[in-house]
């Protein structure tokens, strides 16, 4: 049997609760870095292979390392926008981590952050970035990027294309091998149940648009994913005062905001209930990428509005509907961007990247479960699943709960979360073998 470790906050196929995974920040401060390890641990869990959940943030101790590389044949190192200012001293923990392993570490999928039309230009980012590739290169073949303006960046920094980096886009996108779960496109009326997502540190001209949308669909539902927006809406917590320069209008920012009171917002836990709940809508729009790619992976419609570099090279990559928030007008219409989409871009060319991406991960050394050209219905890891019994209903907001279950929850919430970390050092002991210094 075959033991892989894969970075992530907290093991796909683990049911957490909600205190576990709020509390404790399990997702990594946003839900969208559910997506990477899950469609990861799909594609590699063979019928003789186990992977678990390492967290990543912290310093291994040399008897710990000693450990993993006793235990484990491999480390996946899937990752989001790591190569950003504020990434830098986990870039650094990561590269510490990598160089004191003597098994391979497979970096599937990392991009670069900047604004559009701007390049992530610090001197100290470009350092550790350089040491962070040099190190998983000395134990890897080749890194998979996510696009290619993170491809840029690495030549600028002395890399090269094809040799020591391959840009495979996000290896969430490839849940489902070569296939993506067909995709009706329904006429968008204002009766369409929808689902939208949003950033609150973004042009008011965007959440202008939002919000006008909001008003002519008002079949909607809000999928809050960064950890501070679910605090707020799922325990009443209060913005953070840093959190954000300026409160935009149109955005919700107290617990009992109308979107939260009318009981129009939601919060999963794991993937499959948030997929489940898009399954049911005819359409995803908002600023959120892996907001939207859950929506692709459920068969469900997308448009994308960009704000970053990060977002555009994936939307780009995978053909995504989108446009550039700097080309975002005024009087923008979601009825005239979803008309004007071509959704059948995303299945087109999807079997070529995937296959590259096949490419890649053989390259690293991996087997998956779609090698010899099989794709199957049921995987090792869907049984997992399957046998994890994950609760499957989205949350609902704790201003829309009567005052006995707003009570219930917030006891849940400040009990789950003591004991959680009462339990986690022993858990991750017991489940990974390992030491932290």
């Amino acid at each position: 049997m075959r033991k892989i470790l894969i970075r992530a906050g907290m093991s796909p196929m683990v049911n957490h609760s909600p205190a576990e995974v709020l509390g404790c920040n399990l997702i990594g401060n946003n839900l969208g870095n559910m997506l990477f390890p899950y469609s990861v641990s799909r594609c590699l869990m063979t019928k003789d292979v186990e992977i678990h959940a390492l967290t990543v943030q912290e310093k291994y101790s040399e008897a710990a390392l000693q450990k993993i590389d006793e235990n484990y044949d491999c480390l996946i190192l899937p990752f989001a926008n790591a190569f950003r200012v504020s990434f830098v001293e986990e870039l650094k923990t990561v590269t510490r981590l990598v160089q004191g392993l003597h098994i391979p570490c497979i970096v599937v999928g990392i991009g670069a952050q900047a604004g559009l039309d701007k390049q992530p230009e610090n001197e100290g980012l470009a350092q550790a970035a350089r040491e962070f590739v040099g190190a998983v290169l000395d134990k890897s073949a080749k890194i998979g990027l996510r696009g290619e303006f993170t491809a840029r960046y690495l030549e600028g920094l002395g890399f090269r294309a094809e040799r020591d980096f391959t840009v495979i886009g996000c290896p969430s996108m490839y849940l489902y091998g070569g296939g993506l779960p067909e995709m009706q496109v329904k006429p968008l009326t204002k009766d369409s149940p929808v689902s939208i997502n949003s950033k609150i540190q973004l042009p008011q001209k965007f959440h202008d648009f939002m919000y006008r949308s909001r008003e002519a669909l008002p079949n909607y539902h809000y999928i809050p994913q960064v950890v501070q927006e679910i605090g707020i809406m799922y325990q009443g917590q209060e913005m953070p005062g840093d959190f954000v320069k300026k409160l935009p209008d149109h955005f919700p920012v107290r617990w009992d905001d109308e979107i939260y009171a009318q009981g129009k917002s939601y919060f999963f836990t794991n993937v499959p209930a948030w997929l489940q709940y898009l399954e049911g809508k005819e359409f995803s729009f908002g600023s959120r990428i892996h907001g939207n790619i859950a929506a692709i992976l459920a068969g469900t419609p997308c448009f994308i509005v960009v704000s970053d570099q990060r977002i555009r090279e994936l939307a780009e990559y995978h053909q995504i509907p989108h446009i550039l928030m700097k080309e975002l007008k005024k009087d923008a219409s979601i009825f005239r961007f979803h008309e004007q989409a071509d959704f059948g871009g995303i299945a087109r060319g999807h079997q070529e990247r995937f296959q590259h991406y096949l490419d890649f991960l053989h390259e690293n050394g991996l087997e998956t479960v779609f090698d010899g050209g099989i794709s199957p219905e049921v995987t090792p890891f869907d049984r997992e699943i399957q046998a994890a019994g994950f609760d499957m209903d989205g949350r609902l907001p704790l201003a829309c709960l009567d005052e006995k279950l707003r009570r219930e929850r917030l006891r849940e919430m400040g009990k789950g979360k003591v004991l959680w970390r009462k339990a986690r050092k022993y858990l991750r002991r017991k489940r990974v073998g390992l030491d932290t210094e």
